[in-house]
């Protein structure tokens, strides 16, 4: 059983096993709360397809505010989520489209105003910043930096 289910806020039964993988941790809190995809979605501001992803194992990692944010959908810790999230390294090799996903979470999530993000690669504390610009038309740009002090990765 997981030490952590103390801490739900609408307890869950003790004898509930809860899963050992986002996705699958995702999937049996929804259903126990008798919530749709589409339910969570509305809830969590998440998009369908994205909550889809999450539970099919695609995604396997979240943001502290996108954590935040299902957390509070639904009525639970966000370190319920956060034990069982794997965060893989940051590395375009066998898996192009995950790589694209965790840069664009990465980006989505500077643009919005979160500065306090880990680095994908070692877990330190990335150096994030929103460039400003104008594109060709003089239209508003904004694009996502960040980069890691202890190791060699960048966000461009």
């Amino acid at each position: 059983m997981d030490k952590n289910t103390n801490i739900i806020t609408n307890a869950l039964p003790k004898d509930m096993d809860l899963g050992d993988t986002l996705a699958r941790r995702l999937t049996i809190i929804r259903e126990w709360r008798g919530m749709t995809v589409k339910a969570l979605a509305r809830d969590s501001h998440f998009s369908v397809a994205r909550l889809q992803d999450i539970e099919t194992g695609m995604e396997t990692w979240l943001s502290s505010s996108d954590r935040q944010l299902l957390a509070l959908a639904l009525k639970i810790d966000a370190s319920l989520l956060q034990d069982v999230e794997a965060r893989p390294r940051l590395e375009p090799s066998d898996d192009q489209p995950r790589y694209e996903a965790m840069l664009a979470d990465l980006r989505d999530s500077i643009l919005s105003g979160v500065r306090e993000l880990e680095c994908p690669q070692c877990g330190d504390t990335l150096r994030c910043r929103v460039q400003e610009g104008l594109d060709i038309d003089g239209q508003p740009v904004y694009l996502a930096k960040a980069f890691c002090q202890r190791c060699p990765f960048v966000l461009k």
